[in-house]
């Protein structure tokens, strides 16, 4: 009889431990994708911002380039080609930063841990690609400047100079868009570049999912 009794207080607290460990296993995920959350909240702040500032900068160019064509000379070519690249380019990083924005938002509602470390890693991932592009603005920022004085009263020292800044610019944002990519995330310059509050939020994620992963595996 006692020993009928003492199976029935074992399972008992048994039952109640196993209670206890679910509960805290659920509180402390709960605690660790709100830490998730919290660290993701300046980063759709940041893309905000970005897709705000993007739209101002790609509307001041267009009203110059229209101003441009109505004025239109031989030289004004320069300004206008390199304009309408940066314009390209800058509206594709808002149309990137607006479906990062939405990617956060759609982490901030999930409450699965595999989901959210997936859309995580589509979160970086799409932050080094739109970062990549936006480096292939950079020549355009040395080219749109070309004006009728300078062909006509520009020296050859001048000429040397100017050409050799574009050519390092295009080939700085060339060596950047084949090299910016994960398997280089350890190396000095990637974190120099990419040492921003933008990229440690997304780092920060990470890890509460890790640490969260980690406990579940116990």
């Amino acid at each position: 009889m006692e020993d009928i009794l003492l199976k029935q207080m074992w399972a008992a607290y048994d039952k109640k431990l196993e209670k206890s460990l679910a509960l805290n296993q659920r509180l402390i995920t709960e605690m660790q994708t709100q830490k998730v959350r919290s660290a993701l909240r300046p980063l759709k702040a940041i893309k905000i911002v970005a897709v705000i500032l993007g739209i101002i900068w790609s509307l001041f160019l267009s009203a110059l380039v229209v101003l441009a064509i109505m004025y239109m000379t031989p030289y004004s070519l320069f300004f206008i080609v390199s304009a309408m690249a940066v314009i390209v380019i800058t509206v594709t990083a808002i149309v990137v930063y607006i479906r990062q924005v939405s990617l956060i938002q759609q982490i901030d509602n999930d409450s699965n841990v595999l989901d959210t470390q997936k859309k995580l890693v589509r979160l970086q991932l799409s932050t080094i690609s739109i970062v990549r592009i936006l480096m292939l603005s950079a020549p355009f920022y040395t080219t749109f400047y070309f004006n009728k004085g300078m062909f006509e009263n520009g020296t050859i020292g001048l000429w040397v100079f100017q050409l050799t800044i574009t050519f390092l610019f295009s080939a700085l944002a060339i060596w950047f868009y084949q090299n910016a990519k994960m398997e280089n995330v350890d190396k000095r310059w990637f974190k120099i570049i990419f040492g921003s509050s933008e990229w440690t939020s997304l780092t920060k994620a990470q890890h509460f999912l890790r640490e969260i992963e980690a406990y579940e595996k116990e």
